[in-house]
């Protein structure tokens, strides 16, 4: 589009593409709500007002107009749904713009998953910006499948103009300890004048200070008002997120108030495709806010402008002149949510339904590549034995909905684990990657199961595969039937599987419907919970038990591993 073509626009001399009559037009600027038209021409809105001359008119009747909103940090790899469906999954729920971190793919697949990302997805109807991942590997403390270097780095940032800036900085100790690979991945992006995103739960004090001091302005681990303010306070943006585990909008919406909401924004991180069906995306937080007792404009607002500001989208976020025509039109702001959506003037959903054809850039072409990287051979019972002459044994404790974990000391010998009677079950994990086999085994307690066992190759961040289980037999069954598939999440009872999702791209991904793959885990839900399981969702509880930069107590492919210390703790005490 050219400037010069839309100026008549918008000053009335010729009609627009469309003409939306009789809208509510929230405006995110003034904090008001005005009344009148608006012109669209090609992708953009020429103007807000008197309009009336179009070559379409479509009659709102008194709605509210709102921005296409916008997610401010989260993993599409998450939602367990390639690309493309993923965008008609979020469309459809008035989510127009994401920023999303594919630093899941990056660690199986390294530069060519991610390229994935962004080239699969050229042409989609959904504003897709990348961060590049800043740590990949996460830690030094487990195998992944890929590194992003530094050079790799500069390559991608400077080659593709979706690109923003440097995905979450997880590795915090690494920056107060000044480590250099990854200093120099931060003086990259800020010479560049990018953003650069934080992942430091709890950091506070001198800390924070220092981590902030690398430049790094925003955060989405916040769990505490106090935290929160603290962070903003110090200039971050703060994220406030609901995944499907992680859900802190209930703990920190209280603290958004009208002298800081400009520096609070919404995400959802990880979240999975049944909770975006039963509940929404975006638009859900938008409900929720209100209905905890923000102001309508404000929780609009914290969903569209505020997070485009801060990443320096300056077409996207508001109902103004020369801004993107992404659109959502409600027919109430109290009980929010998305009637129709417009993406680059055209109706791409209506009432939470699809209308659009909305299809990736050359499809297999790109999937066919993504194989997952599967190197292990098969794992045996030899595989899962714990060898320990101690009387007591260090357990992960799990929690429902939450992704912290605590230790839990027992006194049962590990050698005698699983013990059903105490909720002591084993869990390994198992290396994709290592040709030789790279398993370690250690013990978890929370879940709850009484018999059989549950698998997964979706394991943040390097995506070795864990599984858990109340004897060895069920879970060889099912960590190799993983395997099998390539990928997948899968429940194994009496030495068969009852239940799976295979996951074919990269493991971490299916080929199916949002409708599909949202069946599938919930099917996946009732056959662990019909073998004793109590975390309402353990496959993505699981799925974190990896993630060896959250405290307190973690396992990997190689060892389990006490995040404060940043050491590996034995089983056995």
């Amino acid at each position: 589009m050219k400037i010069e073509n839309i100026i008549p626009v918008a000053l009335g001399k010729i009609p627009a593409d469309i003409v939306l009559k009789n809208c509510k037009i929230v405006n995110v600027f003034t904090h008001e709500i005005e009344t009148g038209n608006i012109a669209l021409y090609k992708k953009r809105i020429a103007g807000v007002g008197d309009y009336i001359e179009g070559k379409e008119t479509i009659d709102l009747h008194g709605d509210y107009v709102v921005p296409g909103l916008i997610d401010g940090h989260l993993h599409i790899e998450s939602s367990m749904l390639e690309p493309v469906e993923f965008a008609r999954a979020v469309l459809s729920r008035g989510t127009t713009t994401v920023i999303a971190d594919p630093h899941e793919i990056a660690n199986v697949m390294g530069i060519t998953g991610i390229e994935y990302m962004l080239k699969y997805t050229e042409g989609v109807p959904l504003n897709i910006y990348m961060m590049i991942p800043s740590c990949a590997p996460a830690t030094n403390m487990e195998t992944s499948g890929a590194e992003i270097s530094s050079i790799d780095t500069i390559r991608l940032v400077t080659k593709y103009p979706r690109v923003l800036g440097l995905g979450e900085v997880m590795n915090y100790p690494g920056v107060l300890k000044t480590n250099h690979d990854l200093m120099t991945k931060i003086e990259i992006i800020r010479h560049l004048y990018k953003k650069i995103d934080g992942h430091s739960p709890g950091l506070c004090g001198k800390e924070l200070n220092a981590y902030v001091s690398a430049f790094i302005r925003s955060d989405h681990e916040c769990t505490t008002q106090r935290e929160a303010l603290e962070k903003v306070s110090r200039g971050m943006h703060v994220l406030i997120r609901e995944g499907s585990v992680a859900r802190n909008l209930d703990d920190l919406i209280g603290v958004v108030d009208e002298k800081n909401e400009r520096f609070f924004s919404f995400c959802t991180d990880d979240r999975h495709p049944d909770d975006m069906v039963t509940e929404g995306h975006i638009d859900n937080m938008v409900r929720r806010a209100i209905a905890k007792g923000i102001d309508p404009i404000t929780a609009i607002r914290m969903a569209t402008i505020n997070t485009a500001s801060f990443y320096g989208l300056r077409s996207m976020g508001a109902i103004a002149p020369s801004y993107k025509a992404d659109i959502v039109v409600t027919h109430s702001l109290k009980d929010f949510f998305p009637h129709i959506v417009i993406k680059d003037s055209q109706i791409v959903a209506i009432d939470g339904k699809i209308k659009a054809k909305i299809i990736g850039n050359k499809g297999e072409k790109f999937i066919s590549r993504m194989d997952g990287n599967f190197k292990t051979p098969h794992i045996t019972e030899s595989d899962l034995r714990i060898v320990s002459t101690s009387s007591r044994t260090r357990a992960i404790r799990l929690f429902n909905n939450s992704l912290a974990t605590e230790e839990e000391v027992f006194d049962i010998p590990p050698s005698m684990i699983p013990d059903v009677g105490h909720d002591l079950l084993k869990i390994a994990i198992v290396s994709r990657y290592d040709p030789n086999k790279s398993v370690s085994v250690g013990a978890v307690t929370g879940i709850g199961l009484k018999s059989g066992a549950i698998a997964t190759s979706v394991g943040h961040d390097s995506h070795n595969m864990s599984v858990v289980g109340t004897n060895d037999r069920d879970m060889v069954v099912a960590i190799n039937h993983v395997i099998e598939l390539h990928g997948g999440i899968v429940v194994v009872n009496n030495g068969k599987v009852i239940s799976e999702l295979p996951l074919p791209i990269a493991g971490l991904m299916s080929n199916l419907s949002m409708e599909k793959v949202a069946q599938r885990i919930k099917d996946l839900k009732e056959s662990a919970h019909s073998l004793g399981c109590i975390i309402d969702d353990p496959f993505m509880v699981l799925s974190f038990v990896q993630l060896a930069v959250i405290p307190k107590l973690r396992i990997t492919n190689l060892g389990l591993v006490d995040v404060e210390s940043h050491k590996f703790v034995s089983v056995g005490l």
